[in-house]
C-alpha cells in the first residue's frame, strides 16, 4: 500500500456553495462526502443483499451474524459475468431499496450542484458490486468510467459502500487530478479482472508513481467522481468477508446518453 502512495480523501461539505463544490471537483476530479446518507438506509440494503447471498449458499449466518458478511468455508469465489454470480445479481437488481438508493435526496442534491441542474438524470443502469475475499485476480483495475459509459463526458459516478469497508476489505481508490488527462486509451492487459480493460497509470503519471486517495469507508459515505477520473478497486484481503457496494451515474437529462445506460446492468431484465 505504501508503494502506491495511498493517502486519505480530501473531504467535502455537501452544503457548501454549489460553485465551491464544482471547484473541488474541477481541482481533484472527485468529491468525497463523509456520512452523506443515513447509515440505516444503507444498512437496510446491505441486509437485503446478504440475505439473498445467504439463500444462495454464499454467506454463513449460522456461526456469524448475517451483517458481518462472512463467506462460507469452501465456497468458491465468483465474479461479474459468470452464471452463478448473475443468478444472485439478478435478484439484487430487483430489490426496490437497492434500485431507489441513488435517488436519495442527499445524493441527488450533490449531483444537482455538480451538474448545475435542478433535476439530474440517474442512469437506469443501476450497478452493484459483490467482491469475494482473496479473489485478487478479479479486482477491478485502474480505469475511467467513460470507457464503459460513453455518452456525455460530464457524467459523474457515485460509489457508495454498503457497510463498513476498512482498508483490508478494499474499497475504491482515486487518482486525484487524473481527469485532466482527458480520455486515456484502455488496454486488455487485465484479462480476468472485473471489466477486463484498464489504463497503466505508471506510464502516464508525473511523477512515475501516482498518488492514490482512499479511506476506511463507513456506511453512508459517498464518493462522486468525473467520468475521466482514473480509479480502481483495492483488493479484498479480509480473508473471509464479502465486500458490497453500489455505483451509479448522474448526468443532465438534456445531454447525450449511450443507449445501454438506459437498460439494466448486464441486460438482466
Amino acid at each position: 500500500m505504501t508503494s502506491e502512495h495511498l493517502h486519505p480523501f480530501v473531504e467535502s461539505d455537501p452544503y457548501i456553495d454549489p460553485a465551491a463544490l464544482r471547484s473541488a471537483m474541477a481541482e481533484r476530479g472527485y468529491v468525497f462526502v463523509r456520512g452523506a446518507l443515513p447509515s440505516d438506509t444503507v444498512l437496510t440494503v446491505r441486509r437485503q443483499i446478504l440475505t439473498l447471498q445467504r439463500d444462495a449458499g454464499w454467506i454463513d449466518d449460522s456461526a456469524h451474524p448475517l451483517m458481518e458478511g462472512i463467506v462460507k468455508e469452501g465456497v468458491l469465489p465468483t465474479m461479474e459475468g459468470k452464471p452463478d454470480y448473475l443468478a444472485v445479481y439478478r435478484l439484487v437488481l430487483k430489490l426496490p431499496d437497492f434500485h431507489n438508493l441513488p435517488t436519495h435526496p442527499a445524493l441527488m442534491s450533490v449531483a444537482a450542484k455538480l451538474l448545475d441542474h435542478p433535476q439530474p438524470l440517474v442512469h437506469p443502469r443501476r450497478i452493484g458490486r459483490m467482491a469475494f475475499p482473496n479473489y485478487i485476480e478479479a479486482t477491478t483495475p485502474p480505469h475511467q468510467d467513460h470507457f464503459y459509459i460513453r455518452g456525455a463526458v460530464e457524467t459523474y459516478s457515485c460509489w457508495v459502500p454498503l457497510g463498513e469497508v476498512p482498508v483490508e476489505l478494499g474499497g475504491l481508490a482515486v487518482w486525484p487530478g487524473s481527469h485532466r488527462l482527458g480520455f486515456v486509451e484502455h488496454t486488455a492487459h487485465f484479462a480476468g479482472a472485473v471489466g477486463g480493460r484498464g489504463v497503466q497509470p505508471d506510464e502516464l503519471a508525473r511523477p512515475d508513481v501516482p498518488v492514490w486517495h482512499s479511506t476506511a469507508f463507513r456506511p453512508g459515505d459517498a464518493l462522486f467522481f468525473h467520468a475521466f477520473t482514473v480509479h480502481k478497486a483495492l483488493p479484498n484481503l479480509s480473508g473471509k468477508r464479502m465486500r458490497l457496494s453500489t455505483d451509479n451515474r448522474y448526468q443532465r437529462p438534456t445531454d447525450p446518453i449511450e443507449p445501454g445506460a438506459l437498460r439494466p446492468h448486464f441486460d438482466l431484465n
